[in-house]
């Protein structure tokens, strides 16, 4: 069991080396290529798959590197407010 150490102590979250995120971020992408070929299957939709699961599941590391990387973060955002539209009109019109 360790103890806690005042001068050891470190705020927030540990910082990833460079390698490791383009080790994520390789079989991110790499994962979502080869799935969306497959015929009638976007990545896009694989992704918000993907993204719906690891959030409600609470992954870190992925969503940091979701959120970092602009192709699938604006599928994140394109997705959560296409949801909450959606639920406007349901409830307003």
């Amino acid at each position: 069991m360790s103890k806690f150490n005042i001068f050891e102590f470190k705020y927030g979250k540990e910082k990833k080396p460079l390698k490791e995120w383009i080790k994520i971020g390789a079989i991110v992408h790499f994962s979502l290529d080869i799935i969306s070929l497959i015929p009638g299957v976007q990545k896009k939709k694989v992704f918000n798959l993907l993204d719906e699961v690891q959030l409600s599941v609470g992954i870190d590391v992925l969503n940091d590197y979701i959120i970092q990387d602009p192709e699938l973060i604006t599928y994140r955002i394109e997705r959560v407010l296409d949801k909450s539209i959606k639920e406007y009109e349901k409830n307003n019109v």
